[in-house]
């Protein structure tokens, strides 16, 4: 039997795909509300059938039901940080932040500062457990 290779990027990304929003003709949304990039859409593009066929038979489930708050932040800040490190070369040495808008810096601080603040909370908890 012949095997297929099946990528788990493209399977995540089918799957967080909002098929509802219809804002702008020929373009994509994630299911929290952002647009997919380029290089999503290129991504998007070349998926396979089976691709599909696996991301609608193991959709993902929404993040609220088993990631934490700052799991969320931490995923956000992620996000935010990956937006970027993809414009630079493999072999650049480059630092991300000095390619941030003024905006994203902010937002990037923002939620370093929530997260520091969420994890410790966390941690207070699991202490107080013990």
């Amino acid at each position: 039997m012949a095997q297929t290779d099946i990528r788990p990027r493209v399977v995540i990304l089918l799957a967080d795909v909002d098929p509802s929003r219809r804002d702008e003709p020929g373009r994509l949304y994630r299911r929290d509300g952002r647009p997919l990039t380029g290089a999503e859409h290129d991504l998007f593009a070349t998926s396979t059938s089976d691709e599909i066929a696996m991301a609608v038979a193991h959709g993902l489930p929404d993040e609220a039901d088993w990631m934490s708050e700052a799991d969320l932040v931490a995923k956000a800040l992620v996000n935010l940080y990956m937006k970027y490190a993809y414009q630079l070369p493999d072999d650049s040495l480059d630092s991300v932040y000095d390619l941030m808008t003024d905006e994203d810096y902010a937002e990037f601080e923002r939620l370093t500062d929530l997260q520091i603040a969420l994890y410790a909370r966390e941690e207070h908890a699991e202490l107080e457990e013990d």
